[in-house]
This record gives structure tokens, sequence and C-alpha cells, in this order.
């Protein structure tokens, strides 16, 4: 199975802390009992030897060692971690920082990158800063790659990087409001700041118009489909966030909103107001609201919720389907299923967003029993 080793060590990773799950165990334990090289190098890490590497690892900055690895192969101070295979580099890595899987071998240092794992014929990648940008008058601007600077009819500017628009400079609204939208599709993701601070991060397939510049009273956005906010404080105007018939407010705080399926408001500081049509109910940090017909309070994984934000798939307790619908949506694709699907089969584990498509799967197919096939932007996961 190519891919498995950024899988695998990441089991081993967790074992070493003592945090690995039952289910996660079971995989582990199907691994080590595969060849006797895979318990000896599970093994070699229990003794001195391995966990004082750990301790050197875990003081290193990581990307700066990288670039010193990749000039300078053979640095003496460095000899320690040539022993370890793509399994045990990998899994000592992956404790203290999400990287790229470093493969070892007994001569050279290489990075190898999902292009090099896979192999595949037909693969595809992650998705990437994208999005369009709805003007007043209609007109849009595609903001992948975009830097510089543009303006809105009220003459405020828009300055954008790659990645992110910011209209912090805006000031106050003089006049009506004027509301631009930003659009960003399937394998996409980008971020702004509005004209009071407040920064946030908008997710594949979601949209949230806003007004250029706020009035003195409040403010209030409209969102469809994934957000973060960190909400700039301003006690005399609070902030709005409509989606989907349901309205979130808040004053200053941080908390994150899906609106793929229910009205999920996952609350990470600060305090938040969540109103339906026929309910309200306030929110402390660590909680969610789900609104339905009802709302629904319940204590919060805001791991779970916001690790798109920090570049990861994390999966908990989540059957295939819930698994393919953030995949279809991250990476702008079509997933088909053959035979028996396991809908009470729950899966939970981690992995970069930043990797191809073949990672992900590779390691989900590994899991759960099933093959695959990618044929340009369709999937096949068949199952037995």
């Amino acid at each position: 199975m190519k891919g498995k080793p950024y899988y695998i060590a990441q089991l081993i990773s967790k074992y070493l802390q003592g945090i690995i799950s039952e289910e996660e165990e079971v995989i582990l334990e199907k691994w080590l009992g595969e060849k006797d090289e895979n318990r000896q190098l599970l093994d070699s890490f229990k003794g001195y030897s391995a966990q004082s590497d750990i301790d050197f690892i875990s003081k290193v900055n990581v990307d700066e060692a990288w670039e010193r690895i990749s000039h300078q192969k053979k640095q003496d101070r460095l000899k320690m971690m040539i022993r370890y295979t793509g399994y045990a580099a990998a899994a000592v890595l992956i404790v203290f920082s999400s990287i790229s899987l470093l493969r070892l071998s007994t001569s050279s240092i290489q990075k190898v990158t999902p292009d090099a794992i896979t192999e595949l014929k037909d693969d595809v990648l992650p998705g990437s800063n994208k999005a369009q940008l709805v003007l007043s008058d209609g007109s849009s601007v595609g903001l992948e790659g975009h830097q510089g600077a543009f303006s809105e009819q009220d003459g405020t500017l828009i300055m954008g990087s790659d990645g992110q628009i910011n209209y912090s400079n805006s000031g106050l609204a003089s006049g009506g409001l004027i509301y631009n939208t930003l659009i960003v599709p399937k394998a996409g993701t980008y971020s702004l700041i509005l004209s009071d601070g407040t920064k946030v991060w908008v997710n594949a397939m979601s949209e949230l118009k806003f007004p250029v510049n706020f009035d003195n009273d409040e403010r209030i956005v409209y969102l469809k489909g994934e957000a973060y906010f960190e909400v700039a404080h301003d006690t005399g105007r609070p902030f709005i966030v409509n989606v989907n018939g349901t309205q979130v407010e808040v004053l200053g705080t941080r908390f994150n909103i899906n609106s793929y399926d229910a009205v999920t408001t996952t609350l990470m500081e600060g305090s938040v107001k969540i109103a339906s049509q026929t309910d309200q109910r306030l929110l402390k940090p660590g909680q969610e609201a789900i609104v339905r017909k009802d709302i629904t309070i319940q204590r919060a994984d805001t791991l779970k919720a916001v690790a798109w934000k920090s570049g990861d798939f994390y999966f908990k307790n989540d059957n295939i389907l819930q698994i393919a619908e953030q995949l279809s949506r991250w990476y702008d694709i079509s997933i088909n299923f053959e035979g028996q699907i396991p809908k009470d089969k729950m899966f939970s584990g981690s992995i970069s967003r930043n990797v191809n498509l073949s990672e992900v799967v590779e390691m989900l197919t590994y899991i759960s029993g099933s093959t695959y096939d990618i044929s340009g932007r369709n999937i096949t996961i068949q199952f037995k």
C-alpha cells in the first residue's frame, strides 16, 4: 500500500504517547503481525536510545532542521536519525510537527512528497487558496494568487495578498451599506479581515456576504457553508452572523459555524447567543449548538471543529459517508461506492489536507478493508 507509512507512523506516534484509541490499536496490531521487522521497529522505540532521539527532536525547529538536512545530508550531529526507516522517522517527527513524511535510509536523507509516494497515473492535488470576490456592481474578481489593491464604488481600497483580502482600513459606512460576497469553491479556502478588524476563514464550498464598511449600530454578515470567526471586540456593536435561518450574535469571541447540513456553532472563547425561528440559547466556551427544528447544546470537540482551519482532516467516530463529504468538498471530486457500504463502522484519525487525494484514500481504504480507483476527478471505492 503506497502512502501507508504516513498513517502507520501516526499510529506509532500515538502509541508512544499513550493516546492511541482501541480502534487504532487494532490496526497497529494488524500491521505489527504482518512481519517480524514491524514489531522490531516498534520495540526499538521502547528503549532509552529511541527516547533520547525523541527528546532531541522535540527541541528542534523542524523547518530549519529540514533546510539544513536537505543541503548537508551527512551532518554528524544528525547521524543518529539515519538509522530510522520511513515509519520510524515519520513516527518521531509526527509527535512534534505536522510536516511531510521523511523517509530516511542508511546512506542518505530525502524528503518524500505525496507526489513521490503515490506514483499513480491519476491523482488529485489538494485544495488551495482560491475564491471569487463579487463587488457591489456585480463584477467579479478572481483571487487565486491575487496580489495588490483594488477599489470599491465608494472608494474603499481593498488590499489583497495570496490567500487573504483586507478591509480593515475602510472605516465606517457613510450613507447606505455596500456589500461584497466572497465565494469559495470546492477545493478552495480563503480568509479576510473585515472593516472592524474581525478575521474570518472561509472553507470550501462556502459564501460570505458582508458590508464593505459596517454602520454605527451593528455588524451583520451572511454565511453559507462553513467559516471560522475571530470577532473584534466592540461592546456598542454586536456582531451577527445570519446562516440558514439561524442568527448567531456575539460581541467579541472566537467560534466556528458549519452549515453544510444542520447549522452547528462551536464556541472556543467568549459568549454567543444562538437564535432560531422558535428558540434562543446561550453558548459557553467548549460547547456547540446544533440547530435543526430545535436548538441542541452539547459538549464540543473543538479540535475537530477547527481542524480544517489548521490544514488537517480530523475524523472522530465518523462513518465513510461523512468522510467522503469532506473529501469531495476539499478535492472537488465525485465519490462513488460499490458493494455493501459499512455505514455503522466509525473511523478516527487525522491527516494533513495538504497531501494528494491518494494519500488520504489509501489510509481510508486500508483501515476499511476496501479498494479504490481514481479516474480524473471521479473516485470509486469498492467494498467486498
